[in-house]
């Protein structure tokens, strides 16, 4: 340890050493020094040690707490698709696009806490065939590639955590707000992010509502048991304000149709409140090996809805048509066995099964049948590291959907349409690459799907009738299905 030497030893040291003016000079020096280090002890002694640590404390909380955290996730993307109808035409395209997330964050306490994102997702320059349509649908208004630059909300939502509930060894959260749905478990290995709240297989949607979170272990001492109860609402009765004005497009004349007798935000004729309950239940969770469940159901789903014939041209209604109730169970293995190799250890794999069942309100079909249909899926993928290249990992993934599988995967980031909703079979290969770590990553994925039945990508209406892709009854409609879609995404990725 190094010591000090003090102003009188240095003293003595010259006044003995040597005994001339200059000496004397020197002894004075280091007598103002003494009389500075006295004046400078005695103001130091004057500073209050614990107000200040008490200020500086109080400048970190504010630091941690008091202001909103941002950061990026910015996208650029080409997506070459091609679909490939029963007739043996095809439809090919390059895609340019630009997605961005602005994501934040606000904790005033340690057990409160909002999260937000901001997104903008937009085609390159403007879109030659635009139209609004059912791009800006409320499911997926945030994941479709639309060709105007606004930025919406994508996550908006405040959840609180507590230790205990109710004095029992249970760790508990609550929630309310426009939820984390998109990129769920298993879908997020291919998106290269944090899984989101449901089970990616069969519920990759946007929605407002509520979750209730308990966790478990403590009290069962079963490792990583948790349940969670999950409220969403995906279309509410209201009219808007001002509904009573709309423009005329009947062609009798007149800029607008002003009805006196409306009264705004009162309930839409006809239609009734689009709820979502459910739950997630993990029985098993070590950190290699867990198992993952859901079961929910659907109230008031919408769909097209064949009204007749105009000429020539089947014409349609969009209506509610009744209700569905869906459940998915998967395992995932995060590492294989125990130490056997480098390899296994750093591999993933996961198998999931999933059902969906319709519940057709009467004189209504859904699916195009007026019974109840049950529909199902499995949906299976391995990743790992890729042996050719550091910060590198591959991922093989593979889907099968029934006739009748339906799946609330409508927000799924694809162009070509959700592999996920497919009814036949879906094949997926992908890279992802670390350039500069996590700030700076690409992707190369290919993604195959083979359809079986015609529907995979509608809503629960006659939209998504399941009729075989070869059935001579279609040609005879004057309709050419889509038999195979292909989409080859490239993207590099700047997050910070």
């Amino acid at each position: 340890m190094k010591r000090l030497i003090s102003p009188a030893l240095v003293g003595l040291f010259f006044l003995g050493g040597f005994a001339n003016a200059e000496d004397l000079s020197l002894k004075q020096e280091v007598e103002q020094l003494k009389k500075q280090m006295a004046e400078l002890k005695k103001a130091q002694a004057k500073i209050n040690i614990s107000a200040l640590k008490k200020e500086l404390s109080e400048v970190k909380a504010h630091d941690g707490h008091d202001n909103i955290k941002w950061n990026v996730d910015f996208r650029t993307a080409f997506d070459y698709i091609s679909y490939k109808h029963e007739s043996g035409k095809k439809d090919t395209n390059g895609i340019f696009t630009n997605r961005l997330w602005l994501n934040m964050a606000y904790a005033p306490s340690d057990n409160l806490a909002f999260f937000g994102t901001l997104s903008y997702y937009k085609t390159y320059g403007q879109a030659a065939g635009a139209s609004q349509g059912f791009n800006y649908f409320d499911w997926i208004v945030n994941e479709t590639a639309n060709p105007s630059d606004e930025l919406r909300v994508k996550e908006a939502y405040w959840l609180y955590r507590s230790n205990k509930i109710f004095g029992a060894d249970i760790p508990f959260t609550a929630s309310f707000g426009r939820r984390p749905a998109t990129d769920g478990l298993l879908v997020n290995y291919r998106e290269d992010q944090r899984a989101k709240s449901p089970i990616g297989h069969i519920i990759n949607t946007e929605f407002d509502g509520a979750s209730f979170g308990f966790d478990l272990e403590n009290v069962t001492g079963v490792s990583g048991m948790y349940f969670k109860i999950c409220l969403g609402r995906g279309m509410s009765n209201v009219n808007s304000r001002y509904y009573g004005i709309t423009q005329n497009n009947t062609g009798t004349g007149g800029a607008y149709i002003v009805d006196p007798n409306a009264v705004d935000y009162t309930k839409v004729d006809g239609y009734k409140t689009n709820d979502l309950g459910g739950f997630i239940f993990n029985p098993y969770n070590d950190g290699q090996y867990s198992v993952h469940t859901t079961l929910f159901k659907a109230f008031n789903l919408p769909g097209m809805v064949f009204a007749g014939m105009s000429g020539t041209t089947p014409t349609y209604n969009f209506a509610q048509t009744g209700d569905l109730a869906g459940g998915a169970i998967s395992f995932i293995a995060d590492g294989i066995g125990d130490g056997i190799n480098d390899f296994l250890d750093d591999t993933t794999i996961f198998a999931s099964f999933a059902f969906s069942k319709t519940y057709p309100k009467n004189g209504m079909s859904m699916l195009g049948s007026s019974d109840s249909e049950t529909g199902s899926s499995i949906y299976i993928g391995a990743n790992f590291d890729a042996p050719f290249s550091d910060g590198a990992r591959i991922g093989i993934e593979y889907n099968h959907g029934s006739k009748y599988w339906r799946s609330f995967t409508y927000g799924e980031d694809t162009l070509a349409g959700s592999k996920l909703a497919t009814r036949g079979d879906a094949y997926e290969f992908w890279l992802n690459k670390e350039l500069i770590g996590k700030k700076l990553t690409a992707q190369l994925r290919y993604t195959y799907m083979d359809y079986k039945y015609t529907g995979s990508n509608g809503f629960f209406g006659d939209g998504g009738t399941p009729y075989d892709v070869d059935d001579p009854a279609l040609a005879a409609m004057g309709v050419d299905p889509v038999k195979t879609a292909q989409d080859i995404r490239l993207y590099i990725r700047y997050r910070y």
